[in-house]
């Protein structure tokens, strides 16, 4: 994918997964002895990708040397480059794409507290056959209703459902923004995932989603490593560019 960039957002400061009492940076928890940033990172050379980037805060220092000591090593090993987008100030869940050099066309991005068995190569040419200025990857998420769920024509009862479970589709947290994209994110502007979607469905620009059912887990608290290490323990050699720590 050399015509593809891809950005690991890890400017976050975990403070979800420090509230059980880590110092670290949720980017350096490990899972199965290997850093949540090194399984991303690996995970995109895996697939081919050459031009990485990483956004960070500009006080998450040990991240910051991980990333330009042992990540860049692993990068440089693949032939594949590896710079860093520093955040003076908070730039919310996608506003760290303004750093990116003007000529990154197309960038896949992935959050670190992410992990996923997706083909993120298929993902970026499926976005570029499109032409597209977002993808989405999606899938569906089952969530327990706890309570008895009716389901009505006008008022009138046509079934009842005890505690039924639903599937929901959600956002994977892994994008594919075109520049249509890129350029409206402003630069040293905070903006989220949504405020962009929102603001290119006003503009009528094509948003695309992209579903999987691949193996797919939101690492950012204890419990949800804990999830994470009995995962990857159970399917281990479906993770792209896994590799002994």
């Amino acid at each position: 994918m050399s015509r593809v960039a891809a950005l690991i957002m890890a400017g976050g400061r975990s403070e979800r997964m420090r509230a059980g009492g880590t110092g670290q940076h949720k980017g350096l928890r490990t899972v199965l002895g290997v850093p949540l940033i090194e399984r991303n990172l690996r995970a995109l050379l895996w697939f081919g990708f050459a031009r990485l980037f990483v956004a960070i805060n500009e006080h998450e220092k040990e991240l910051g040397d991980w990333i330009g000591g042992r990540g860049r090593a692993l990068a440089e090993s693949e032939s594949a480059t590896l710079e860093t987008l520093v955040e003076t100030q908070p730039l919310g869940t996608i506003g760290a794409v303004a750093s990116l050099p003007p000529d990154v066309e197309d960038v896949v991005i992935v959050n670190v507290d992410n992990l996923t068995c997706l083909d993120l190569r298929q993902f970026a040419s499926y976005h570029r056959e499109q032409a597209a200025a977002a993808t989405i990857a999606t899938h569906l998420q089952p969530f327990p209703i706890p309570f008895g769920m009716l389901e009505l024509a006008g008022r009138r009862v046509i079934a009842y459902r005890e505690k039924p479970t639903l599937s929901v589709p959600i956002s994977s947290g892994t994008y594919v923004l075109g520049r249509r994209a890129i350029d409206r994110v402003k630069t040293g502007s905070r903006m989220d995932v949504p405020s962009l979607i929102d603001a290119l469905l006003e503009a009528r620009e094509a948003v695309l989603a992209y579903p999987h059912e691949e193996l797919w887990i939101d690492v950012n608290d204890e419990a949800a490593l804990a999830h994470a290490q009995r995962l990857l323990a159970e399917n281990g050699r479906r993770w792209p560019g896994e590799a002994a720590p």
